[in-house]
C-alpha cells in the first residue's frame, strides 16, 4: 500500500474486506439480531403469492365469500406483519452500520491529525479533504440506504427461489433462464466499475486541488497575470473527471439494459412454464399464478441487488482510502499525557547525529547532535532556510529522523513525556473561544480554561458577555492574527506538556501584540523543556543556551555571552539586530 505522489495511500481489497470484517465482527450479536428480524419480515411477506393464489383457485372453484373474506384478512396481517418486521430490522442495521461507520471516521480524523507533517505535507489537500467529506458521504449513503435493501433484497431472492421450488421445481428452473444474463452483466460491470470510480475520486481530488492552490494563490496569480494559463489546467483537469464520468454512466446504462433483457426473458419462461403445466394439469390456475407472481417479485430485489452494485462500487473505494489513512504509522504523533507542571518532571532532549531530507536527496538537516538539560530552554538561530524549523519539527515529534535518534526523557510509571508544538501559522477554528481551547486538552474544566488565559496574559478574550461560550472567526467576533497566536500559547499553557517547541511562535505580533505574545512566550517556557526557533533575536539571549544553524549543520553553541565572546556568526547576527533596531 504504497502512496503516490501527491496522495495518500489506498489499501486494497483484500485489506478493506479484512477491515470490514473486523470492524463488524465486534459487533456479531447486534448483526445476527438485525439480520434474522429482516428474514423473518422477508419470510412473512412472501406468504403474499401462495396466498393470492389460494384466492384465484377459491374464486375459480366457486367457494363462499367467507373463504376470500378469511384470505383477504390474512393478506392484510401479512402485510402488517412483513412491514414491522422489515421496518425494525432496517433499523437495527442502519443503526449498527453508522455506528462502526462513526468509529471508522473518528478513526480517519485521528490518524489525519496524528500524521507527520512530512507525510501530509506530501500529499494534496484536497486528498484529505476528498477522504474526509465525499468518500465518508459515499459510504454513509450506502450504509444508510442500500445495505438495509440489499439484504432484503437477498433474502427475497432466495425465499422466491424456495417458493417457486415448491410449487414445482419446474417453474424454478425456469425462472433460472435469466440467471446467464444477470451473470454476464454483473462480470462485465465488476471488472470496470472499481477501477472507473476510482478513478473517479483520484481525478475529482485533483481537479479540487486546482481550485485549492488557486483560492490561496489568487493575489500572486493576478499579479503574474496567468489567471489564462491556471483556468486552462483547471479546464483540463475538469474535463479529464468529466469524461471518466461518462465511462461510469456508460456501464450503469449497458447494466440496466442487461438487467431488463434478464427479467423478460425470466418472466416469459416462467409464463410458458405455468401455461404448460397448466394445460397437463400438473398444476392448478392458482399455483401458476403463484409462481408468475414469485417471479415478478423478483423484479424489484434483482433490480436492487445488482443495481446498488454501482453505489457499492464507489462506497468499496471509498472504504478503501478511507482504510488507507487509518492503516498509516502513527508513531510520529508525539502525543502523550499532559504533564503536571511541575519543573522536577521535565524531561531532557537528547539530540544525537540526526539527519533528515525532505526530498531523499539533499539533506535539510546534517549531523546535528546536543542535549537540553531538563527544564531549561534552548533556542535555534540561523538564517532562513538554515533547518531550525525542520529541526523543531523533528523535536516535537512530527517527522522521523532519516538517521540517528531523538530522546525525550524516559517513560516513568507507563507514562510517555508529551510534546506540544505550537508554530507561527495562524489557526483559529470554527466554534467558541472554549471549543478552540479545548483543542489542547479536551476533559479540561472552565475554570482551567479561563486559568490558562489569565496566565498567558489573554483574558482579554473574555471581554464579552458570553465569555468562553464566545464565537470566534466568520459569523461570530473577529479575531486577528496577533490574536490568534496569543490563543495559541494559551492552550499550550492549558496542555500543560513536559516539552514544549515554539517555532516562531510571536511572528504574527504587531506593535500592540508584541509585549503581550512575548509574556505569553516567557510565561510557557518558564520551568518547562523548551525549544524555541527564535523569531527575534532577544527570545535567543533569554535562552539557557543558543544553536546556531547554517545549511542544516550546527556551527556553533553556547550561551549568549559565550557566543557573543567567541566573535562567530551568532554574534555577528546580534551585531547587525541591535545595530539595526537598537539594543533590545
Amino acid at each position: 500500500m504504497t502512496p503516490a505522489h501527491g496522495t495518500l495511500p489506498i489499501a486494497g481489497p483484500r485489506r478493506t474486506r479484512e477491515e470490514i470484517v473486523r470492524r463488524f465482527g465486534a459487533h456479531r450479536a447486534r448483526l445476527a439480531a438485525a439480520l434474522l428480524t429482516l428474514l423473518c419480515g422477508t419470510a412473512v411477506t412472501l406468504a403474499t403469492p401462495p396466498v393470492l393464489g389460494a384466492v384465484v383457485d377459491a374464486v375459480a372453484d366457486g367457494e363462499g365469500r367467507g373463504r376470500v373474506t378469511v384470505l383477504g384478512a390474512v393478506l392484510v396481517l401479512v402485510a402488517l406483519a412483513g412491514a414491522a418486521l422489515a421496518y425494525a430490522g432496517g433499523r437495527m442495521l442502519v443503526v449498527l452500520v453508522q455506528g462502526v461507520l462513526a468509529a471508522l471516521r473518528e478513526d480517519v480524523f485521528e490518524t489525519a491529525v496524528h500524521l507527520p507533517a512530512s507525510t501530509l505535507e506530501s500529499s494534496d489537500s484536497s486528498d484529505v479533504v476528498s477522504r474526509v467529506t465525499r468518500d465518508v458521504e459515499a459510504v454513509s449513503e450506502a450504509a444508510s440506504d442500500v445495505l438495509p435493501d440489499v439484504t432484503d433484497a437477498s433474502f427475497t431472492i432466495g425465499l422466491s427461489l424456495v417458493g417457486l421450488a415448491v410449487l414445482d421445481i419446474r417453474l424454478a428452473l425456469a425462472g433460472l433462464v435469466c440467471l446467464p444474463v444477470h451473470i454476464l452483466a454483473t462480470r462485465q460491470f465488476l471488472a470496470r466499475s472499481h477501477v472507473v470510480y476510482a478513478d473517479i475520486r483520484r481525478l475529482e481530488s485533483t481537479r479540487g486541488q486546482s481550485v485549492i492552490e488557486a483560492v490561496h494563490g489568487a493575489e500572486t496569480i493576478r499579479t503574474y497575470r496567468s489567471q489564462d494559463r491556471h483556468l486552462g489546467a483547471l479546464a483540463v483537469h475538469s474535463e479529464l473527471a468529466i469524461a471518466r464520468q461518462r465511462d461510469g454512466v456508460r456501464l450503469r446504462n449497458r447494466f440496466t439494459g442487461l438487467l431488463n433483457a434478464a427479467e423478460f426473458l425470466g418472466l416469459a419462461a416462467v409464463l410458458a412454464t405455468g401455461f404448460a403445466l397448466l394445460g397437463s394439469g400438473a398444476v392448478s390456475v392458482g399455483a401458476a399464478t403463484a409462481a408468475a407472481l414469485y417471479f415478478h417479485r423478483l423484479f424489484g430485489p434483482v433490480g436492487a441487488l445488482l443495481g446498488s452494485l454501482d453505489d457499492i462500487q464507489r462506497a468499496t473505494a471509498g472504504l478503501s482510502r478511507l482504510v488507507g489513512i487509518t492503516d498509516l504509522d502513527r508513531s510520529g504523533a508525539g502525543h502523550g499525557r499532559p504533564g503536571t507542571g511541575d519543573a522536577r518532571h521535565r524531561p531532557a532532549i537528547d539530540v544525537k547525529g540526526v539527519s533528515f531530507s525532505y526530498d531523499g536527496t539533499r539533506d535539510a538537516v546534517r549531523d546535528v547532535s546536543f542535549h537540553v538539560p531538563p527544564g531549561s530552554s534552548l533556542a535555534l538561530v540561523g538564517a532562513s532556510g538554515s533547518g531550525k524549523s525542520t529541526l523543531a519539527q523533528l523535536i516535537a515529534g512530527l517527522a522521523e529522523p532519516d538517521r540517528g535518534e531523538i530522546t525525550a526523557g524516559e517513560a516513568a510509571a507507563g507514562r510517555v513525556p508529551s510534546r506540544y508544538l505550537v508554530t507561527q501559522e495562524i489557526h483559529l477554528f470554527g466554534g467558541t473561544l472554549a471549543d478552540n481551547l479545548r483543542l489542547a486538552r479536551p476533559t479540561a474544566t472552565d475554570d482551567e480554561l479561563r486559568r490558562g488565559l489569565a496566565e498567558a496574559g489573554a483574558d482579554w478574550a473574555l471581554g464579552t458577555r458570553a465569555g468562553l461560550d464566545t464565537v470566534l472567526g466568520a459569523g461570530g467576533t473577529p479575531v486577528d492574527d496577533g490574536s490568534v497566536q496569543h490563543l495559541a500559547l494559551a492552550r499550550a499553557l492549558i496542555a500543560d506538556p513536559d516539552i514544549v517547541v515554539l517555532d516562531e511562535a510571536t511572528a504574527q505580533s504587531g506593535q500592540q501584540t508584541r509585549g503581550p505574545l512575548q509574556q505569553a512566550l516567557e510565561r510557557v517556557t518558564r520551568g518547562r523543556t523548551s525549544v524555541i526557533v527564535a523569531h527575534r533575536l532577544e527570545q535567543a539571549r533569554d535562552a539557557d543556551r543558543i544553536l546556531t544553524l547554517r545549511r542544516g549543520e550546527v556551527v556553533e553553541q553556547g550561551t549568549h555571552d559565550e557566543l557573543l565572546a567567541s566573535g562567530g556568526e551568532y554574534a555577528a547576527l546580534w551585531q547587525a539586530y541591535t545595530g539595526r533596531t537598537g539594543r533590545p
